[in-house]
């Protein structure tokens, strides 16, 4: 841990909180070397403004008592730098509202932002993992990757994914995707699964895959070209796999669908809101329209419907029927 440097006052007690963030991260990790003591004692009285800083640290950890457990065991673990980045950041952000901040106290929220790995609105990424099954990563998306002697599991937070499976080196561990509805497991497979409010759907390409709520004891296998979605307590039935995974070619696809669903799924994709009285939501819309350029698609709505669109800035955008 580096000493503090010579700056102007503002700037030098920022370094002093972010330093003495690092060592809570290190002090709660319960692996503190001698050497490491020795360092945060010569650190903290060094100056008046790193023991300013950590008295307020003191007063945040009492207000971290309202994050959940995960929070802490995530700052414990020796994770890459990158993520300890955001979960420092968090923690910045708690210091500066005196632990006010939502996302704090909401441990999904906590989890989202401190996933392993995460695509912001409009982007997607491909990831291999480590047993060679790939990852695609749709608009949105927040996955953590918990690989163990026993089992390949994905824990999705928040947004869509496609994944192929490889086989595994040792032909024992199964491969999961879990959401806050259950888990659906793969049976040498590519499937799509995208995490909705209410209902976790799943989307099989090839293969099978086994679809258990949380609440339930039951399962249903669902196999290449059907989809269905489950819910904690039930699964939904069984429907055909009809452009499920067209994102994957940068398209949205639309076959007789409701505008108002149209606009809610295209919003995924850009910053900011669209919004639209019943009226337009009651309209239909057909067509291949490409994700890449959601301002593209909004005024080609214009050229087929009888709509108007006002944009009050780049993040708001007012669809009306004329």
């Amino acid at each position: 841990m580096s000493r503090l440097r010579a700056m102007n006052p503002s700037a030098d007690y920022a370094h002093a909180q972010q330093q003495a963030l690092e060592w809570q991260v290190v002090l709660w990790s319960g692996e503190v070397t001698a050497d490491e003591q020795q360092l945060f004692e010569e650190w903290l009285t060094s100056s008046d403004v790193n023991q300013q800083a950590w008295r307020e640290i003191g007063v945040m950890q009492k207000k971290l008592q309202l994050v959940p457990d995960r929070a802490v065991e995530l700052l414990k673990e020796k994770i890459h730098s990158a993520k300890r980045r955001r979960l420092l950041q968090l923690l910045g952000l708690a210091a500066v509202t005196g632990g006010t901040v939502p996302i704090v106290r909401k441990s999904e929220s906590w989890q989202t932002l401190a996933a392993d790995y995460r695509t912001h609105t409009g982007q997607q990424e491909k990831v291999v993992l480590a047993d060679g099954s790939q990852l695609v990563m749709n608009t949105a998306t927040s996955v953590d990757i918990a690989y163990s002697d026993h089992e390949r599991r994905l824990i999705l937070h928040q947004g869509e994914i496609y994944i192929s499976t490889a086989p595994d080196a040792s032909q024992a561990r199964p491969f999961l995707v879990q959401t806050r509805h259950g888990t659906a497991q793969a049976l040498g497979t590519q499937f799509n699964v995208r995490l909705k409010p209410h209902e976790t759907r799943v989307a099989v390409h090839q293969g099978q895959v086994k679809l258990r709520p949380e609440n339930e004891m039951y399962s249903l296998v669902i196999a290449s070209g059907q989809q269905a979605g489950f819910s904690n307590d039930a699964v939904t039935a069984l429907s055909p796999n009809i452009n499920e995974s067209a994102w994957l070619d940068g398209q949205l696809v639309a076959e007789q669908m409701r505008l108002g669903a149209f606009l809610d799924e295209l919003n995924r994709y850009r910053s900011g809101v669209i919004r639209y009285d019943q009226v337009v939501a009651n309209m239909v819309v057909s067509g291949v329209f490409p994700l890449l350029d959601t301002d593209r698609v909004l005024q080609s709505l214009l050229q087929a419907l009888p709509l108007r669109i006002d944009y009050f800035s780049r993040y708001w955008v007012t669809v009306h029927a004329t």
